[in-house]
């Protein structure tokens, strides 16, 4: 997935860096455990089309290259883009990703 941010492309990636910042961010402590929740906690909220979780998606799936600037990437999601149309896009490419296709699976947004 490719966003151009501030006059800048940005390649959002979608592979353990990116859940594994997403666990960081999103979990339940349970005994002591850190029970990571990230990317289904993501799927939720874009299936309650709550746009706040954008911005986590978005520096998520930089995390391995270089993150745009906080108020970039605001202003873009507020100004510069459909709001419904990218959070389709987020959900169509974690179904095709192998890091995020099996959750969609299991979260039944998957058939196949």
């Amino acid at each position: 997935m490719n966003l151009t941010i501030a006059n800048k492309d940005y390649k959002l990636y979608f592979g353990l860096d990116f859940i594994a910042h997403l666990d960081d961010k999103y979990y339940i402590e349970q005994n002591g455990f850190k029970l990571g929740q990230g990317l289904t906690y993501a799927i939720a909220q874009i299936e309650l089309a709550n746009p706040i979780i954008l911005p986590t998606l978005i520096k998520a799936g930089t995390v391995t290259t270089n993150t745009p600037k906080e108020e970039d990437i605001k202003n873009f999601i507020e100004n510069e883009t459909d709001i419904e149309v990218l959070m389709e896009d987020f959900l169509q490419s974690f179904a095709k990703s192998p890091t995020t296709r099996f959750a969609m699976k299991k979260l039944g947004k998957l058939t196949d």
